[in-house]
């Protein structure tokens, strides 16, 4: 029994993450248990101290046990990777060639995302690693790196992977690749995708940057498109190259954008011309962002769209106090980011805090002022909108060159009711209605507690039934729960950041946050394997069925009922 206890206080300290820590998991790694040796390994790599990866090395040469040998060694491969020690392309080669599984993965994801020149010069290694690499999710991680190889091989080899009877992580990423080629004869392959969910979205972003389909051809796709979204972007891709069908496609679109019922087909229609031109004109857009009544997608795509024919160089200017030089020139550029900072709404705020942010560091560009900043603090919540209140801080703290200021921890505010955790069984399955299919869940109990119960309560109260996936990202997540359906939203309440043992693999579901101990309502569900998100967010399930489903659904698409499944 005292063994069960010092292994589960060292798998909390995976989730702690403190290096105040390190001494205790240090002498842990001395356990007889071999489970405790293990955990306090896997604990160590997530805490990513660079100080203890040679104490970790040597403890591996002196374990005799295995499976805990291949904890540590695991643990100082993710340790170096987090500090950025994992600079030499010949020792990931070998780490790869020498594991399997997600090991093999994540030593892809560590090569994959060396510097460019460094790529190049291992172009023929790195092609040949698809003759003997596990398939599947070591493949899918590096067909990412691939276009960044350079030469013939990686068009070639992206090539292959993009047809049709390739897995879908595969195809997803092979697209993404040659989506920048000039060969007419990839055309068809991003035409023929062009239906549905993420594969479809992915196909509809490549066909953006090529200028080869004519537009009855683009046509012909938003005809056999399955996703009103799609059919929409493809109108706005058609509209680049139609002649005399170009104006009707046009008031196509712009009908979309002010009339369409869906508000997530709203907000594609805004954002579907591939060109800084946008389809509202400057005044529709600022009514929209002003509008209470619109749906936040809409007004975040209406913010967009009123700062679309504004270049980096005039961000940075119109960020900048006013000067009596510059006050009537700028002016008129100022009222996007002033609408959005003061229309109250926790997403519009965001938006416009993110566009200070990417503007620049300089401090006294930042048009927040301290009589603003007040107004802020006064109207967004500390819980609901802590995303934006975040962004504030950041916003306030900014300085040339200087690192960010670690955001203030959260309070413990969501107590575990343990009455009804017990009565929580491993493996609770929970089945997600869709109008394209069902998927069925299944949580970690054991390892997650605390968000499993959460996500449980949620799911009794009927919270999820009506909710919206309001972010899909091909290849990578799809994302739902948001109570104002644009992700900048949360409950009155967050919960601690749970890290069990198992890893992001295809198929697993974790919780959104804003940083640690921030999870809430918002849930995502993983298209292939995601190994930098292991140690950084809540896994608290994985789909036992329906990852076609996964695949097909797209921004806007409802969750009919989410409802336990025995």
């Amino acid at each position: 029994m005292a063994e069960v206890v010092r292994e589960a206080a060292a798998l909390a300290m995976a989730s702690v993450q403190d290096s105040a820590t390190i001494p205790c998991l240090l002498n842990a790694l001395k356990d007889h248990d071999a489970r405790v040796r293990s955990t306090a390994a896997f604990a160590l790599g997530f805490i990513a101290d660079s100080s203890v990866v040679v104490d970790m090395a040597e403890f591996a040469m002196l374990e005799k046990d295995t499976a805990v040998q291949r904890s540590l060694l695991s643990a100082s491969f993710l340790a170096m990777q987090r500090n950025g020690m994992l600079r030499d392309p010949n020792a990931i080669l070998y780490y790869l060639e020498r594991n399997h599984g997600h090991e093999q993965v994540r030593a892809a994801d560590a090569l994959r995302r060396l510097p460019d020149s460094t790529l190049k010069s291992i172009t023929a290694e790195y092609s040949a690693l698809f003759d003997t690499i596990d398939p599947g999710g070591t493949e899918a991680m590096l067909i990412i790196g691939l276009g960044r190889t350079g030469g013939p091989e990686a068009e070639t080899l992206a090539r292959r992977y993009a047809q049709t009877d390739m897995p879908l992580s595969l195809r997803t990423n092979a697209l993404r690749i040659l989506a920048t080629s000039d060969a007419a004869q990839d055309d068809v392959l991003y035409l023929e995708a062009a239906r549905e969910g993420a594969l479809g979205t992915v196909a509809v972003e490549g066909l953006y940057l090529r200028y080869g389909p004519e537009h009855m051809q683009v046509m012909a796709a938003r005809e056999a498109a399955l996703d009103r979204i799609l059919a929409t972007q493809l109108l706005g891709i058609a509209s680049r190259t139609a002649e005399s069908d170009r104006d009707s496609m046009l008031a196509t679109i712009h009908y979309q954008a002010l009339n369409d019922p869906s508000p997530y087909v709203r907000a594609a229609a805004i954002r579907a011309l591939p060109s800084r031109f946008g389809v509202l004109t400057r005044t529709e857009a600022l009514d929209l962002l002003v509008d209470p009544n619109a749906h936040p997608m809409v007004r975040q795509a209406a913010f967009n769209s009123a700062l679309l024919d504004q270049h980096a160089e005039h961000m940075r200017q119109y960020q900048q106090m006013i000067r009596p030089e510059r006050s009537g020139r700028w002016s008129e550029h100022r009222s996007p980011m002033l609408e959005a900072l003061n229309s109250g709404d926790a997403g519009l705020i965001c938006a416009a805090l993110e566009q200070l942010l990417d503007g620049g560091g300089d401090p006294d560009s930042i048009v927040v002022s301290p009589a603003l900043e007040r107004t802020l603090r006064g109207t967004l919540r500390p819980l609901e909108d802590l995303e934006a209140l975040r962004l504030l801080d950041q916003v306030r703290t900014v300085q040339p060159n200087d690192p960010p200021t670690p955001p203030a921890p959260i309070a413990f505010n969501h107590p575990i009711d343990i009455k009804r955790l017990l009565a929580l069984k491993q493996g609770q399955r929970y089945r997600i209605a869709t109008a394209k299919g069902d998927i069925i869940i299944a949580t970690d109990v054991n390892d997650c507690p605390g968000s499993s119960l959460a996500f449980d309560s949620l799911v009794v109260a009927g919270y999820f039934t009506g909710k919206a996936f309001h972010r899909m990202v091909p290849g990578f997540v799809l994302q739902g729960g948001c109570p104002r359906g644009d992700g900048y939203g949360g409950m009155p309440w967050t919960l601690r950041t749970e890290i069990g043992r198992t890893p992001f693999t295809a198929g697993s579901v974790g919780l959104a946050s804003a940083g640690r101990n921030t999870e809430s309502c918002q849930f995502f569900i993983t298209h292939s394997a995601t190994p930098h998100l292991d140690g950084r967010y809540t896994r608290f399930g994985e789909v036992v069925s329906g990852m076609d489903v996964v695949w097909r659904l797209q921004v806007g698409d409802v969750m009919d009922s989410v409802e336990r499944s025995e």
